[in-house]
C-alpha cells in the first residue's frame, strides 16, 4: 500500500484547533484542500459521525479543476477524523484518509497528522502521473491553512 504522511505544529490548544478543524461548514473561507466538505448522509446533524457519508470536492495544489469524492467516515472523536473512499471498486483505488490531534507542552501547542494509504491497481497510474506529489503538497498546503486560521483567531 502507498502512503503519504505529513505533520504541523500549531501554536494553540488542542481545543482550539479541533474547533476549527470540525467546523467542517467553514472549510471554504480558508481551505485550499478541501474546497468542499458536506455531509452527504445524515445531513440534520453537524457532528461527523461514524457511518456518515460526505461528500468532497477536492482541488489538489497547483490544479485548476476539482474532484468530487464520496467516502465513509470510519473514526471520528475529539482528536481523530478517518474516512475511505474508493473509485468505483476497492480494487480499482481507494484510500483511507486520517487527520490526528495530539496536545504537547502542556496542551501550549498541538501536532496535526494528515496520512493517507492508497490501494488499488490504479495507484501505479497515479505515481507515474506525479498526483501522489501534488496530494502530499496539497495536504502541506491544508495543514498551513489550519496552521493560519487557529493561529489567527487565538491571536484576535
Amino acid at each position: 500500500m502507498t502512503s503519504i504522511e505529513t505533520h504541523i505544529i500549531i501554536q494553540a490548544p488542542i481545543e482550539e484547533v479541533t474547533s476549527i478543524f470540525f467546523n467542517y461548514q467553514s472549510y471554504q473561507e480558508w481551505n485550499p484542500f478541501l474546497v468542499k466538505f458536506q455531509k452527504y448522509t445524515n445531513k440534520s446533524d453537524p457532528t461527523l459521525n461514524v457511518g456518515d457519508e460526505l461528500q468532497i470536492d477536492l482541488k489538489l495544489k497547483g490544479m485548476s479543476h476539482t474532484s468530487t469524492m464520496y467516502p465513509k467516515v470510519l473514526q471520528s472523536s475529539d482528536t481523530i477524523l478517518e474516512w475511505k473512499g474508493d473509485l468505483l471498486y476497492d480494487w480499482i483505488f481507494h484510500g483511507f484518509h486520517k487527520f490526528e490531534f495530539k496536545s504537547i507542552d502542556n496542551n501550549k501547542r498541538t501536532v496535526v497528522s494528515q496520512s493517507e494509504k492508497f490501494g488499488g491497481i490504479l495507484v501505479y497510474v497515479f505515481k507515474i502521473l506525479g498526483l501522489y506529489r501534488k496530494t502530499q503538497e496539497s495536504f502541506i498546503e491544508f495543514n498551513e491553512a489550519l496552521k493560519d486560521q487557529v493561529e489567527k483567531s487565538i491571536n484576535k
